[in-house]
């Protein structure tokens, strides 16, 4: 028998605890997300995560496993019980395993357990341990960067984490690009969503079945769609002779949204991205204009923090033209789309627009002085962090220079400073 909502929500109250802040839309699975509440933009959050200690041994036991846990979840007041919760992430989770230590960033998967359980309209929900950024804001100034600029990208929010109640860390909450994300972003959401990896994630050709594509993840429902979208994008991209790419490519592809993409992540240097690493990004078949759109992921090694090998001044001076690393050639998405001289010039227009807007040095140390006052307190009380109070407040402005591997040195780049050099940088370069 179907429960009508205010009994459904009684039955949860009786049965559960809490339901995670169902709504009445809810029952047909397309609500809107309280942004809000999730992630606001001027406070931290307090999170709690209850967890036995037999069932955090497990995951501590087996680090590098994808092992799903159940736990409960406390967030801003609202407890959610039975989740599941497993480990996160590929460098910073071997990292943390080789130190022997356990602040690992979380994937929350809310109703795994308890059907339709949702906190403020999500189901699921990832909490990042700010591997290797000094700062905690990579990731916030980052995205936010992203989304301003139109490209698609989660929210993100500071999160005091406890763990049974004891202090564990300053967290940095980030939305999961799935189904809720999907109606908040687009007008349809019943297309293919794919997260590409290595070793397809450069979007090379490789063959014209899915199949020929390894590293790229298939996200969403298999039966939503045959992925012809995404193959024909693939084929135009890297098939089209020069004079009929702008029309096959146009045809197929958001070339607006990819253009606003490769600003962004130029300007930032966020090369452990499709324009480096080939991976952190997804790719969504927009089924309202009939193209495959991205979507920025990932964040964290903005601002120069994922270096791909090249020096503090390479990584400043990184072309505009050409903002990858590694051969060139491929990174179709790059090469092909500055080929053609309309899309070169809406690309040097945007990046006019970002140096002088949203990644303007004034702008940027507005939004780092803002948010360095709003955490400072929870990054000097944090038990976990991997770098000192003294190392946050240098690297927020500074290049921030430790000792390395074999007598080497690392360097961090300070936020602020490099924002000036690179925005220098890009003046220089453009048109």
């Amino acid at each position: 028998m179907q429960l009508s909502f205010p009994l459904r929500v009684l039955a949860c109250s009786l049965l559960l605890g809490a339901c995670g802040g169902v709504a009445p839309s809810e029952e047909g699975g397309d609500s809107t997300p309280d942004y809000d509440r999730l992630f606001p933009a001027d406070r931290i959050i307090d999170a709690d995560l209850t967890i036995s200690d037999a069932d955090w041994g497990t995951l501590m036991a087996n680090p590098l496993e994808d092992i799903y846990v159940p736990a409960d979840l406390t967030y801003d007041g609202e407890t959610l019980t039975q989740i599941a919760i497993r480990l996160k992430g590929n460098s910073s989770r071997n990292s943390v395993s080789m130190r022997g230590g356990e602040r690992y960033s979380f994937k929350l998967d809310l109703d795994e357990n308890v059907a339709g359980q949702k906190l403020f309209g999500v189901d699921k929900l990832n909490l990042n341990n700010s591997f290797g950024d000094p700062t905690f804001l990579r990731e916030r100034l980052a995205t936010d960067l992203y989304r301003a600029f139109g490209v698609p990208a989660p929210q993100t929010a500071f999160v005091r984490l406890t763990r049974n109640g004891e202090p564990f860390g300053l967290y940095v909450a980030v939305e999961q690009v799935e189904a809720d994300f999907l109606r908040a972003n687009f007008d349809d959401a019943d297309g293919g969503l794919y997260k590409p990896e290595r070793p397809s994630g450069d979007l090379t050709w490789s063959g014209g079945a899915i199949t020929d594509y390894p590293g790229i993840e298939i996200k969403s429902d298999e039966l939503t769609t045959d992925h012809t979208a995404l193959l024909t994008m693939l084929d135009a991209l890297n098939n089209s002779a020069d004079a009929d790419l702008e029309a096959a490519v146009g045809a197929a592809l958001d070339v607006e949204g990819v253009l606003r993409y490769l600003a962004v992540t130029a300007a930032v240097v966020n090369l452990d991205s499709y324009t480096g690493s080939g991976h952190n990004y997804y790719l969504y078949e927009d089924r309202s204009i009939g193209k495959i759109a991205v979507v920025a992921w990932d964040t964290n090694e903005a601002f120069g923090r994922f270096t791909c090998g090249l020096s503090v001044q390479s990584l400043i001076d990184l072309r505009y033209d050409q903002p990858v690393c590694g051969d060139p050639t491929r990174k179709p998405l790059v090469r092909r789309l500055l080929s053609v001289p309309a899309w070169k010039a809406r690309y040097e227009e945007l990046l006019g627009e970002l140096t002088a807007g949203g990644f303007a040095p004034a702008a940027i140390t507005s939004q780092v002085e803002t948010l360095a006052a709003l955490i400072r307190a929870d990054v000097a009380a944090d038990p976990t962090k991997f770098f000192t109070a003294a190392d946050f407040e240098t690297n927020l402005t500074t290049d921030l220079v430790r000792p390395g591997p074999n007598g080497s040195s690392q360097t961090t780049l300070g936020l602020t400073s490099f924002t000036q050099r690179r925005g220098s940088a890009l003046a220089a370069q453009l048109p």
